[in-house]
């Protein structure tokens, strides 16, 4: 489950992938961030955006700002 219906919907119409980096179908990643969500474009050769925040609730997804607030909180 994700984080809000509307992202959960967009991976239903498969226009977002979930998962590592190396597991993508072949494409163009067009930013480099840790993470394992990407918004998904175009059909024959997609390319792939990485995202940091959910675009509707504004929830962190990325893990790379998950693990940087963790690391915040044990200081």
């Amino acid at each position: 489950m994700l984080c809000c219906d509307e992202l959960q919907s967009l991976a239903d119409a498969d226009l977002l992938r979930v998962g590592a980096v190396h597991t993508l179908p072949p494409g163009r990643i067009l930013n480099e961030l840790d993470t394992e969500f990407f918004l998904v474009f175009g059909a024959e050769r997609p390319s792939y955006v990485g995202l940091n925040y959910c675009p509707f609730c504004g929830r962190v997804v990325s893990r790379g700002l998950w693990n940087l607030e963790k690391k915040k909180q044990g200081k």
